[in-house]
């Protein structure tokens, strides 16, 4: 399905990206929308780290659809 992103408002977009997570063109274009300004995160380097890392992004996925 060819999607046109650039008529979609943000949190349109995201929702697409959730449900279509294999449309790495839809995901590039979000990506390219981000917020320079926002919050950086660096690579795990352990496990504990990792699920850190993800509770972080369940949160934040979470408070934002």
């Amino acid at each position: 399905m060819n999607q046109n992103y650039q008529q979609m408002s943000f949190t349109e977009l995201r929702a697409y990206v959730v449900e279509n997570h294999e449309d790495i063109e839809a995901l590039r274009f979000l990506m390219s929308k981000r917020d320079p300004n926002s919050k950086g995160y660096s690579m795990p380097l352990t496990e504990a780290d990792m699920q850190a890392q993800m509770q972080i992004i369940r949160r934040k996925i979470n408070k934002e659809l």
